[in-house]
C-alpha cells in the first residue's frame, strides 16, 4: 500500500510547526519532509516535537530559491566562494537529515551562468547542456560520498525552466545521475515542473524507473493532486507498472483552506491507489 509524506515548505507561511504537526496528525499523515533549513529545524527541540506525535521524517526538502537574507546554493558556478557556500549547505542538510532519521535530500543544479540561447523560454542546446552538466558530475560525486557516510541519499531533481535551463528535465536527471554510478545518487521527479517540460508522464516515468528514488505530487496549479489538470490517473498506473514501492511526496503549495484542500487530494489520490491495488 502506498504512504504519502508531505513538504513541511507548504505549511511555513500558515502555522507554526507544532500547529502543523497537530493537524497532519488529524489528516492521518504520519510522514514529513522536513525544511532544508538548518538554522531553524536542526534542534534536539523539535526531534523531541516530532516525537511527541509520532511523526517520521522521510528526508529533506531543499531551499532551492532564493530566500530572503540568504544566499541560494548553486553548483553550477565558477565562483569559489558561491560553490564552498553550496557544498556545505548540502552537508549540513545531510547530517541534519541523519539526526532526524531520514534517508534523502534533494539536489537541484542552479547555475549563474549565462549560456542561454533563447532568454525568455530559457532554453540551451542539449550539446552545450551536457558540457556544463558534466563539470557537476565530480561534485556531486564528492557529496554523494559524504551523505553516504550518513545514510542518505543525494536525489536529484530537475527543476522547470523557468527556475534553470540546465537540468530541467528526465532526460537531463538521467544523464547526470547515469554518470555518477553511485547507488545513493538516485532521481526525484516533481509532477508540477514534468507537467512543463515532459512530452509524456509515462514515458518519462518508465525511462527513469531504475534511478527513481522519491516523487513528488502536485499539480498543474501547485494545488493538491485532483485540484488540477494533470492526468494522475496515468501517473500512477505507471508507478505501478514499473513497481515503484517508495513513498508518495505531497509538495502542494497551500493557503488557508488547506484542510479540506488536503482531504480532497488524499481521497482522490486513495481512489487511484485502490484502482491499481497500490
Amino acid at each position: 500500500m502506498v504512504n504519502f509524506s508531505i513538504t513541511i515548505d507548504s505549511f511555513t507561511k500558515i502555522k507554526s510547526l507544532e500547529n502543523t504537526i497537530k493537524t497532519l496528525v488529524e489528516l492521518g499523515i504520519n510522514n514529513i519532509e522536513l525544511s532544508g533549513d538548518p538554522s531553524n529545524f536542526y534542534s534536539q527541540k523539535k526531534l523531541e516535537l516530532l516525537n511527541t506525535f509520532s511523526i517520521s521524517v522521510l528526508g529533506v526538502t531543499g531551499k532551492w530559491t532564493s530566500s530572503k537574507g540568504k544566499m541560494t546554493p548553486i553548483l553550477l558556478t565558477s565562483d569559489h566562494q558561491i560553490l564552498s557556500y553550496s557544498k556545505n549547505y548540502i552537508k549540513e542538510c545531510v547530517k541534519m537529515c541523519n539526526f532526524f532519521g531520514g534517508s534523502f535530500f534533494n539536489v537541484c543544479l542552479l547555475s549563474n551562468y549565462d549560456l542561454k540561447i533563447d532568454s525568455n523560454h530559457e532554453m540551451i542546446p542539449n550539446k552545450e547542456k551536457k558540457k556544463l552538466l558534466k563539470k557537476s558530475v565530480s561534485i556531486l560525486s564528492d557529496l554523494t560520498s559524504f551523505s553516504k557516510d550518513f545514510g542518505v541519499y543525494l536525489l536529484l531533481e530537475p527543476l522547470n525552466r523557468y527556475s534553470t535551463p540546465f537540468c530541467c528535465n528526465v532526460a537531463d536527471a538521467i544523464y547526470v545521475t547515469s554518470s555518477i554510478n553511485n547507488e545513493y545518487f538516485s532521481i526525484l521527479l516533481d509532477t508540477y515542473h514534468m507537467n512543463i517540460e515532459e512530452m509524456d508522464f509515462s514515458d518519462s516515468i518508465t525511462k527513469s524507473k531504475n534511478f527513481l528514488k522519491h516523487i513528488h505530487f502536485a499539480d498543474n496549479n501547485r494545488k493538491m493532486p485532483g485540484l488540477g489538470h494533470i492526468n494522475f490517473n496515468s501517473i500512477l498506473k505507471t508507478l505501478k507498472m514499473i513497481q515503484y514501492n517508495n513513498y508518495i511526496g505531497l509538495e502542494p503549495v497551500l493557503d488557508i483552506n488547506y484542510k479540506d484542500e488536503i482531504a480532497q487530494g488524499l481521497y482522490f489520490l486513495n481512489k487511484l491507489c485502490n484502482k491499481y491495488k497500490m
